[in-house]
């Protein structure tokens, strides 16, 4: 029976967890970039900017390169730095249900993981990316390069 309540316990707080994530995802704070055409142009050829005010412990900047399902640069200084050049990190697939809506964009680095965001335009010059995970709130850094 106790672990019975542990298991129900455990699964209330991870979706309690999961509304909270989800929380400034949702209008009227943001609006979704619900197509997969309007996602594909916000991201594509653009850096994603995530400062570490997002995530304490994490800052990065992902050039979102060729086309749709293209890799995933990590920018760092530039490919042309001595000693922290770009790499690529992955690759990008932005989907959606048949008729092109429900967009949500996955980053897929191979054996470090795959995942997958909705992205929501907060009106304010940043974009949210949210999953089951804390949002991440960026911006988008037109035509590539450092952030």
């Amino acid at each position: 029976m106790k672990k019975l309540l542990l298991t129900a316990g455990i699964g209330v707080a991870l979706v309690s967890m999961a509304n909270v994530a989800f929380a400034a995802c949702t209008a009227p704070a943001a609006t979704p970039v619900s197509t997969v055409a309007g996602l594909i142009t916000l991201l594509q050829g653009n850096t994603v900017c995530v400062p570490t005010t997002t995530i304490p412990t994490m800052t990065w900047q992902e050039l979102h390169s060729g086309g749709n399902g293209g890799p995933l640069i990590d920018f760092k200084r530039g490919p042309g730095h001595a000693t922290d050049p770009s790499e690529t990190v992955g690759t990008w697939l932005v989907t959606g249900n048949a008729g092109g809506a429900r967009a949500s964009v996955t980053h897929n680095y191979g054996s470090g993981g795959s995942y997958a965001y909705t992205v929501w335009n907060n009106g304010n010059g940043t974009h949210s990316f949210c999953s089951a995970a804390p949002e991440i709130t960026a911006r988008i850094k037109l035509g590539g390069g450092a952030c």
